[in-house]
């Protein structure tokens, strides 16, 4: 059953389970097990995972809602991490989010609490195994990066029991078919089902929802792997803000700062005048640094960003996100694309509403995700625009007129700032942007 390694170990010892399971450490399972090919990881979720328990642990994976170590309450988890590209460097970021565990919508209720939750337990303690995921890659030839003992930060507990009572209270409220990703900032129900259609009962509703699973998002996780808190910094609490979770947290920072406009919060804190002044004012606000990453955003994936509101309650501006590319978008479906990865993301909205006189005050704030119930607009936007290059008009843009949710439209420096495309003369360099009508239906509803 094996190759080069000692399979003894005693499972009623963390100890003896820990180092045993450190031995991997650098090591694929090609080289240490007699497992053969493995199944692909796209196609059948948690393969690799269990491939780690039959044949290096020698246990038969299963179900079971009880620890993989029930002896010493002991749960394994393997998890991908990927290197990822900024620029001229490289990042390790996590592959995916971590799933912890099937929701039961019908015994949740019962659970009362976060502390006195099934999640609480199955998510203490956690011998996490992480893997660098090659796209080329056999599974089996995967080569482990890191083996720890881990368990959810005291810090982060706050907020994962706010995100824990957001979906416990939609499922109570009858509601557990309106559960979003975007609900959520460290903790999120994801759905887990073999085709779209599957649904579950729920105990107080007739409408059945989709099956979903407790899981940390992979921003969450990407902040836990690259083991890099010590060169974040923390948003300062004092005693009483202890307990906060993270929306009452960052509102409690801005509320006393409301009704200021940006020249006068500039003066407040001695920032000279720069491109990045409004986003220089959040820090400042929220008590950091400048050259610091917040800890708390890089877990919850949240993104600042500073939007006007003109007296109506519509924004300004229409938001955009970066550039495509159109060789890129031609070849890859949206669930793949850059731009689903920016809907995914969760972003702080710091707003500032025109006054009578005309000038923009500090009014509110908010956190948005766009809601999962809209991603299928967004998507026949972006399948519009492939389309569109796949035919060899990349000169065509999908209108804000034609779709509720966002829209295409130049962002080059001019017309003579043009990238090619496959199938014709270069074009001018285009990007999505979210509807102004859109946005301002959706802050309205962030922010009530």
């Amino acid at each position: 059953m094996g190759k080069n390694i000692d399979r003894v170990y005693d499972r009623s010892n963390k100890d003896s389970i820990i180092e045993y399971a450190q031995r991997l450490v650098g090591k694929s399972l090609r080289e240490v097990t007699d497992a053969g090919e493995l199944a692909d990881p796209h196609k059948r979720r948690g393969s690799f995972g269990n491939a780690i328990e039959e044949y290096y642990f020698g246990y038969t994976p299963n179900s079971d809602s009880h620890a993989d170590f029930s002896e010493v309450g002991l749960e394994l988890k393997a998890t991908p991490i990927k290197t990822v590209k900024k620029g001229k460097r490289t990042e390790t970021a996590a592959k995916e989010r971590l799933v912890l565990g099937m929701i039961d919508y019908m015994s949740l209720p019962v659970e009362k609490d976060f502390e006195h939750s099934h999640l609480a337990e199955k998510c203490s303690d956690m011998l996490l195994v992480t893997y660098q995921y090659e796209e080329d890659a056999n599974p089996i030839d995967y080569v482990i990066k890191s083996v720890a003992e881990w368990g959810i930060p005291k810090e982060d507990l706050p907020q994962i029991r706010a995100d824990w009572q957001t979906i416990y209270d939609k499922v109570c409220a009858g509601h557990a078919e309106e559960i979003s990703g975007s609900d959520t900032m460290y903790l999120e129900a994801c759905t887990k089902a073999a085709n779209s259609a599957v649904r579950r009962e729920q105990p107080f509703s007739d409408v059945p929802a989709k099956p979903r699973a407790w899981a940390l998002k992979a921003s969450y996780m990407t902040t836990v792997q690259r083991g890099l808190l010590k060169q974040m910094e923390a948003l300062p609490r004092s005693e009483g803000e202890k307990n906060l979770d993270l929306l009452s947290l960052v509102r409690d920072r801005f509320s006393a700062h409301f009704g200021k406009t940006e020249q006068e919060l500039q003066e407040e804190f001695g920032l000279s005048n720069s491109k990045h002044l409004c986003a220089r004012i959040t820090r400042r606000i929220l008590g950091v640094d400048d050259n610091n990453q917040i800890a708390e955003f890089m877990k919850a994936g949240i993104v600042p960003k500073t939007i006007r509101l003109m007296r109506s309650g519509r924004p300004k501006e229409a938001v955009s996100f970066p550039c495509f590319d159109y060789f890129e978008l031609e070849k890859t479906e949206f669930e793949n694309s850059n731009f689903y990865g920016y809907l995914q993301q969760k972003y702080l909205f710091v707003l500032y509403r025109e006054d009578d006189d005309g000038n923009y005050r500090l009014s509110d704030i908010c956190f948005w995700q766009m809601p999962d119930s809209d991603l299928d607009e967004a998507k026949r936007c972006y399948d519009q625009m492939r389309r569109n290059v796949r035919d060899g008009r990349a000169d065509l843009s999908a209108k804000s007129t034609e779709n509720r949710c966002c829209h295409v439209r130049p962002h080059g420096r001019d017309g003579e700032d043009t990238l090619p495309q496959p199938h014709g003369a270069p074009v001018v360099k285009k990007c999505f942007w979210l509807n102004q009508s859109y946005l301002a239906d959706e802050i309205a509803k962030a922010v009530s």
